[in-house]
């Protein structure tokens, strides 16, 4: 208890003090005070009636929508599965703790996939600091991550595509995702991949290559 609040035998005193100014009290003075007390709970309870009544359709929804993260989750349990959707162009997001371009591209793909592309496009995350390993496998320089500005690649069909690597341009990557969307239908050749400034393509690893012995005399 601080030193401020009253103790016991005061508050006793007040209740007391209380009491005797009901009793002294006069039937019409009781009838007023009453009348005064029911009327504020009539103006508290309306005031915020209408508070509530002028709020938006689903503002409850959105409000617990606004804390909650749905995003897909990639791990080394799922990671093929995901990069496998038939029919769709897999971009995956290299999430970083607190690393604000991360996070600018999280809110960027939100908004192309909800306002552009809808299902055309799937959209992953892969979390640095929880799988440090296969972030590295999906080419992330993780010994460098002090200077991370961003990552995303690109998968179709279980093939890379390619990475946009510290590119958070909105123009930048919603081009990089139509051409890549465009060439996943046309299919000219084998390198269909758009030219974009910033993007890393990948070429896979070398074919094995296998001399022939030279003929024996």
């Amino acid at each position: 208890m601080s030193p401020d609040s009253p103790s016991p035998p005061q508050i006793s005193s007040l209740f007391l003090n209380f009491d005797l100014w009901i009793r002294a009290m006069t039937p019409q003075q009781k009838a007023n005070w009453i009348r005064r007390l029911f009327t504020l709970v009539i103006l508290g309870g309306g005031g915020a009636a209408g508070i509530f009544f002028a709020l938006p359709d689903g503002w409850l929804s959105k409000i617990s929508a606004a804390g909650k993260d749905d995003s897909l989750k990639v791990t080394e349990e799922n990671i093929l599965e995901i990069q496998n959707t038939p029919g769709k162009l897999v971009v995956t997001n290299m999430m970083l703790d607190c690393n604000p371009d991360s996070k600018k591209l999280k809110k960027l793909l939100k908004k192309l996939q909800e306002e552009k592309y809808g299902e055309r496009i799937v959209v992953a995350e892969l979390d640095i600091d929880d799988h440090p390993k296969l972030a590295a496998e999906q080419g992330v320089d993780t010994k460098t991550l002090e200077e991370f500005a961003g990552h995303l690649n690109f998968h179709a069909e279980g093939r890379k595509l390619g990475d946009l690597i510290d590119e958070t341009d909105p123009v930048i990557v919603e081009k990089t995702i139509d051409r890549m969307l465009e060439g996943m239908v046309q299919r000219i050749d084998k390198n269909w991949l758009p030219e974009v400034p910033g993007m890393q393509r990948d070429t896979g690893q070398d074919i094995l290559k296998i001399k022939r012995s030279p003929a024996s005399n």
